[in-house]
């Protein structure tokens, strides 16, 4: 093992400015990020200066103006020249509420272009209290190594014995070795063989989507272990300490709330009614904070199908296939018997989480699925078994994969089975030699399939690589069955459903993300009633158009790159400014929110129009090509084309999805306008 620390206080800011020798004096910052050689075995630090984070805030901000910098146009998202960034939120390690989250950033093996994929728990926390504001990693080593950053060493270490460890074995082996109050990232099996839909594992949450924890394994880097105490210093601590308590009293006083009670009482068994009347999904503050704190994302699955968010049988069917009386067992209610206990992210007063004991499974501690998982192994392939998804949720923790993409791919894989594409003999492996074929609502075929998927065995191995490479590889019409917008696997929020969500699938830069910026989506939250003098237009129609799409994009930024749960938006007025002002002396406005905002979601799309990743791919069903004939959905087709000309227009972006010259010298990024000159874009196409 080599290990040295270099500090670098050059600024390299960008091409329209001169460099500064001047470290920052921000407060609420540590200064500087970390880069990792994993070629060289070098760690090197580097001081910002204090523009880069009042353009760039941090998290993904952050990240996207780094990757940008340092990953060459054209690199092989397996290469040695992509970057893998992990990046906290500004306001992440501090004692903001809700701010634990953390951006890991790398461009995607899934889709060729831009990745970011957001993670909770206690990452981003143990990265600031490393000393760090980010950690960059390049190269690529020849063996498994890890990173341990503490106070005294900062060490590039060995991983042979921790290489093929599930990412459970591999916390508890670095907690050993490094002492309790380690905390970890970690890739599994899936990590390690490099399937694109692998993610970074971080105690129980996950960094899943976008493929980037191969990328972590294309670098052999096994983990990060992070034992640091250094304490950020604030502009107002004492002010950053009465905003939280007066903020998490609102929280507690919201979840107490006797109407809330009766609300969230009532509305687990009104499915039926809210179907038939077409009650909108919708929560106030007080309804939100009592539904995420004693059932986190999991309250309401079977309401959900029932009106026609959860989409079933690979989005083909509809509450009749998948009935209130078996998708009630897929809810919080419904695992109730099997948890044990709360759990949740750093700073959260919600902890929305659980711990489960499962002795059918032989399963002592395990984490309760969220809802993604519970549609996409439940409702998705008319599973009606709740201890498989409880099982394979186990499974793909620990092997590192994202569980919205390995349920999307079981959904393709049934329906081609179905119609002839696929047979039995297709799925012959040494858990089964003679092979096993997967069906609509049995159960039997998950875990094998999955199994087969993660360790890339037979055709595994092929569908490793998600629905798109699946379905060009086998051919026969299967694209039919792809659930997946410009490569990335559809998550389980129907967009017919709600048809700005189609606009952010289609044109987000991590496409295929119901965590991007879709207004429809969030307005089920308390929207203008969140940060003072920040609202929007959530009529019916003003929340589906592309002006209004581009603005919440701009504002959803903003909040990922402070650090903020997008689950806040339905607990209670945020102080975003007097907080902002409290962390780092800042005083903004507004208007500065979004115009940081702007500049963040610019630079994401530049990345993709640089690597030539613009795309509209999408499968009619998603559409509503042809519309269902049944169910809550009956009859809806969306047409997203003049959304996204709207949001493109909003946003600055030509019609081929390439930012203008004129954005760019505007948001002070004309630096990227050179490789953008070069880039060709894409035409938008009629989507019929």
């Amino acid at each position: 093992m080599v290990c040295c620390v270099f500090l670098c206080r050059a600024r390299v800011y960008n091409n329209d400015e001169e460099a500064s020798d001047e470290a920052t004096t921000t407060k609420g910052v540590n200064g500087k990020v970390l880069w990792v050689d994993m070629t060289s075995k070098k760690l090197v630090e580097e001081e910002l200066a204090e523009e880069v984070y009042k353009d760039w805030i941090g998290g993904y901000g952050l990240g996207v103006y780094y990757a940008y910098k340092a990953i060459a146009p054209g690199s092989d998202p397996l290469g040695p020249e992509n970057v893998l960034g992990f990046v906290p939120g500004l306001f992440t390690g501090s004692a903001a509420p809700i701010t634990g989250r953390c951006s890991v950033v790398g461009k995607s093996p899934k889709t060729g272009g831009w990745n970011d994929s957001n993670v909770g728990g206690f990452l981003g926390m143990a990265i600031k209290r490393a000393g760090y504001d980010a950690v960059f990693v390049k190269g690529a080593s020849k063996t498994p190594a890890y990173v341990h950053l503490g106070d005294d060493k900062k060490e590039i270490l060995d991983a042979g014995d921790l290489w093929g460890l599930d990412t459970e074995e591999t916390e508890r082996t670095l907690k050993a070795r490094h002492g309790n109050l380690a905390r970890t990232c970690s890739i599994g099996k899936a990590g390690e063989l490099l399937s694109p839909m692998a993610g970074i594992v971080c105690g129980s949450r996950i960094a899943a989507r976008g493929g980037l924890g191969a990328v972590a394994g294309s670098k052999k880097l096994k983990a990060l272990c992070l034992t640091g105490s250094t304490r950020t210093e604030y502009a107002d601590g004492k002010a950053i300490l009465e905003l939280a308590k007066a903020y998490n009293q609102r929280v507690n006083r919201n979840e107490n709330d006797i109407f809330a009670k009766l609300a969230t009482v009532a509305a687990p068994k009104i499915g039926g009614l809210a179907r038939a009347f077409n009650v909108e999904m919708a929560q106030t503050h007080t309804i939100g904070c009592r539904v995420f704190k004693n059932w986190g994302t999991a309250f309401a699955t079977h309401v959900q199908v029932a009106v026609g968010d959860t989409p079933v049988k690979n989005f083909a069917g509809t509450y009749l296939d998948y009935p209130l009386s078996v998708a009630q067992h897929f809810t919080t209610e419904g695992l109730d018997k099997w948890i044990t206990g709360h759990q949740g992210c750093f700073g959260c007063p919600i902890q929305c989480g659980h711990t489960m004991r499962v002795p059918e499974l032989g399963l002592e501690r395990t984490n309760r699925p969220e809802y993604e998982t519970l549609a996409s192994l439940g409702a998705l392939l008319l599973n009606k078994d709740v201890l498989t998804v409880i099982q394979a949720n186990d499974y793909l923790n620990k092997a590192g994969m994202d569980s919205i993409s390995a349920g999307v791919t079981c959904a393709f894989v049934a329906e081609c089975c179905e119609n002839g594409l696929l047979s039995k003999k297709d799925f012959q492996c040494k858990e089964h030699p003679d092979g096993f074929m997967p069906a609509w609502g049995a159960s039997d075929w998950i875990l094998p399939l999955l199994r087969m998927i993660v360790n890339r065995e037979g055709i595994g191995d092929l569908l490793a690589s998600g629905v798109t490479e699946a379905a060009r590889v086998i051919n026969k019409g299967a694209d039919a069955y792809a659930m997946a917008a410009n490569g990335m696997e559809i998550p389980m929020h129907d967009p017919r459903k709600f048809h700005g969500l189609l606009t952010t699938y289609i044109t987000d830069p991590t496409p295929g993300r119901h965590t991007a910026a879709a207004l429809d989506f969030y307005s089920m939250g308390q929207l203008n009633a969140f940060v003072d003098g920040i609202s929007f237009d959530l009529s019916k129609k003003g929340r589906i158009k592309g002006d209004q799409h581009a603005r919440f994009s701009m504002f959803m930024q903003f909040c990922n790159a402070v650090g903020l749960c997008e689950f806040s938006f339905y607990f209670e007025k945020y102080p975003m400014l007097e907080m902002l002002k409290a962390v780092t002396g800042w005083e903004l406005r507004p208007d500065d929110l979004f115009t940081i905002g702007h500049r963040i979601q610019v630079m994401r799309h530049a990345f993709n129009a640089r690597e030539g990743a613009i795309r509209y791919e999408i499968p009619k069903r998603a559409l509503g090509i042809p519309p269902l004939k049944k169910g809550a959905l009956a009859g809806v087709t969306v047409q997203p084309r003049a959304a996204i000309k709207a949001y493109y227009s909003a946003m600055g972006i030509d019609s081929r999805g390439v930012p203008t010259r004129e954005t760019l010298e505007r948001l002070g990024i004309g630096f990227v306008g050179a490789d953008l000159a070069k880039a060709a874009g894409a035409d938008l196409p009629e989507f019929t």
